[in-house]
Order: structure tokens, then C-alpha cells, then sequence
């Protein structure tokens, strides 16, 4: 139960760069966790970092590309990238989304708009992974409902929707409706973008009712006096997730067709669910 808490002390934003050279020439960073990347179509969110400032340097009027090299020198050059937000108005990241034909240490660099090229930054890619990806079955787990407590003892939103703790995970996943699953913690998140992806959730729920979503509350002793003594829930295991927060879309029969990790803003994500007739 403890090793998600080690790896989500390093989640969504982490920094894998080399040093960086040349006094104002940003660094790249990878904010895909390691573990969740594996060979085929991903989705890669990266990050651009003023080295001295440390500030964020993705905004929607800079326009950026990625080149990404293999293990074996494989080359794919000149991928787009799209801004959005990560924290609403105060972090920015790019989102690519790529085919990565080959297991190993990747590298990627981002050229942006007026700034210099990035060194290159490593990106891990397996084989396979543990945890979900597009087309696997979504792992039917039991969760609690606001019917099993109060929604302040099952999550730590300070604003729950009451629609998303209505259905345990296991029964949306049964019922032929499309789901959407977000894993989030509010209040303890790592990252800081659970409040923001949750409340971007809860914006796609109110304009697709045809759809089941449902929040997994990444801890279940949301009342521990410390972040050490918290204890991850169930599905957080069966799930096999190495981060937070992190967003599934499944269709009728439970499989999954869209996922995202750190962040993800309605359009995209209402684009996934729309995509499913919901």
C-alpha cells in the first residue's frame, strides 16, 4: 500500500534533463511519470523551464515543436506541440502525441517560438506497462458511494459534484454507459493539478449525462496527521498507477479508449467522451 506514495513524490512534473547550458536557454522536462509510457501511441506532456527563474515558459503564444530520438537513433522530428493549461493561468505544459516504435531511453528536445533549442531530455519507454493503456479492459474495482459515508470521509475536493461518488467504479463499468474515471487528490496532490483536472471533470459531466463519471479518491484515510501515514485505496493498486491525477474514458463495455495523465482541459477530454456518442 506504500509504493504508490513513493513514486507520486515524483509525479506528474518530472524533472529528467541533463544540465543545461548557455545562461537563458530553457530546459525541457518530461512530465509523463515513469512507468506510464510505453511503445505505440502516446500522449507526452512536456515541459519548458527558464533555468533561472524556474518559471513555466509554455503559453498559448508560443509556439513550440518537439524532435524525439531512440534508443537505436530512431528519428522523429518536427512533432507539434499544443499548449494547455496545467494550473489555470499560472503553469503551462505542451502535449504531443507520438508513435513510439521502440522500448528504451528516448530523448526529446523542444524548439519554441523567440526561445533556444532545449538539451536533450530522456524519456523512458517500456515494452509493455503495468498499468491500463488505450484498448486494455479497465480494471473493475469497488469503490465507495456517497450510499458507504460522507462525501467529506471519501474524497478530498472541497467542492464535491454528489454525481461523481453515486456509482461505485465496478458497477459504472457494468452498466453499458460510457465512464469516466478520474483519479484525483485535492488536497494532497503532488503535482497540484488534482483541483484543476477534477474541476475541468466536473465541466465535461455537466454537458455529457449520457456518461457515467466517477471520482476515485486517491487516499482512503483522508483524516491521517501526515501525508506519510496516508494509505492508498484499492483501486489506486489494481489500477497500477504510478502517479496522480490521472483520467480514463471507457465505452459501453469497459474498455478503454482515451486516457490522460497530469492534466487535461474539457475540450480534449469532451472530445474523448463525445467521440463515444455520449
Amino acid at each position: 500500500m506504500h509504493a504508490f506514495r513513493k513514486l507520486s513524490a515524483v509525479a506528474a512534473l518530472i524533472v529528467v534533463a541533463g544540465a543545461c547550458g548557455g545562461g537563458a536557454q530553457p530546459f525541457a522536462l518530461v512530465a509523463s511519470s515513469p512507468g506510464s509510457l510505453e511503445v505505440g501511441p502516446q500522449r507526452v506532456l512536456l515541459g519548458l523551464i527558464d533555468p533561472e527563474s524556474q518559471e513555466f515558459l509554455a503559453s498559448p503564444e508560443v509556439a513550440a515543436t518537439a524532435d524525439f530520438t531512440g534508443p537505436g537513433g530512431e528519428s522523429i522530428p518536427d512533432v507539434p506541440l499544443e499548449f494547455m493549461w496545467g494550473v489555470p493561468d499560472v503553469r503551462g505544459l505542451y502535449r504531443a502525441v507520438v508513435d513510439l516504435p521502440a522500448a528504451g531511453a528516448w530523448s526529446v528536445t523542444i524548439a519554441a517560438d523567440g526561445l533556444a533549442e532545449t538539451e536533450p531530455t530522456m524519456l523512458m519507454v517500456e515494452q509493455e506497462t503495468a498499468m491500463p493503456q488505450i484498448g486494455d479492459p479497465a480494471p473493475p474495482v469497488a469503490t465507495r458511494t456517497s450510499a458507504d459515508a460522507d462525501l467529506s470521509t471519501i474524497s478530498s475536493d472541497p467542492e464535491p459534484d454528489p454525481d461523481l461518488y453515486r456509482l461505485s467504479l465496478d458497477d459504472a463499468l457494468a452498466d453499458d454507459r460510457p465512464t469516466v474515471i478520474v483519479f484525483a487528490t485535492p488536497a494532497f496532490c503532488t503535482s497540484q493539478t488534482c483541483g484543476p483536472v477534477l474541476d475541468n471533470v466536473k465541466v465535461v459531466a455537466a454537458e455529457h449525462p449520457e456518461a457515467d463519471f466517477v471520482h476515485v479518491e486517491i487516499y482512503e484515510n483522508l483524516d491521517a496527521d501526515s501525508f506519510e501515514d496516508l494509505v492508498a485505496v484499492p483501486a489506486v493498486q489494481a489500477w497500477s498507477l504510478p502517479s496522480e491525477p490521472w483520467v480514463f474514458v471507457t465505452d459501453g463495455e469497459g474498455t478503454i479508449t482515451a486516457r490522460f495523465e497530469g492534466a487535461v482541459d474539457p475540450a480534449e477530454l469532451g472530445s474523448a467522451v463525445g467521440a463515444l456518442g455520449a
